[in-house]
């Protein structure tokens, strides 16, 4: 028979493998940071907990006025499928920007989420 402490331990260890099951992928960083403020920027780079289904995953880039900014096709970085990658086609004008994502992660989890960055003058 299993003593008090044992059906606790074994206990806690379900629950804690049942929660990582169930936590899903999430943006680790980005480039630029997140808030940041950067000379020029020539891409955003995002760095998820997991790999990223490209084909289902989007990056997109707005100026402070609202309008688009156009950006390369994005992708997988080619050995790490962690981080997507969009660069942008024109050096950005000094100004605030907000960047748009929208990722399926190989968990087959969704997120989506923005943040902006500012170019100096």
């Amino acid at each position: 028979m299993h003593n008090a402490r044992q059906r606790t331990a074994i206990a806690s260890a379900f629950i804690l493998a049942a929660t990582a099951a169930h936590a899903h992928a999430k943006l680790v960083k980005a480039t630029p940071a997140v808030g940041g403020t950067v000379a020029t920027a020539n891409e955003i780079r995002l760095t998820f907990s997991e790999g990223v289904e490209p084909r289902f995953s989007r990056i997109s880039l707005t100026a402070a006025d609202g309008s688009t900014v156009p950006l390369g096709a994005a992708k997988v970085e080619g050995g790490d499928p962690t981080v997507f990658v969009a660069p942008i086609a024109k050096p950005l004008p000094p100004g605030a920007y907000t960047v748009h994502w929208s990722a399926v992660l190989t968990d087959t989890h969704h997120t989506q989420g923005d943040f902006q960055f500012t170019v100096k003058p």
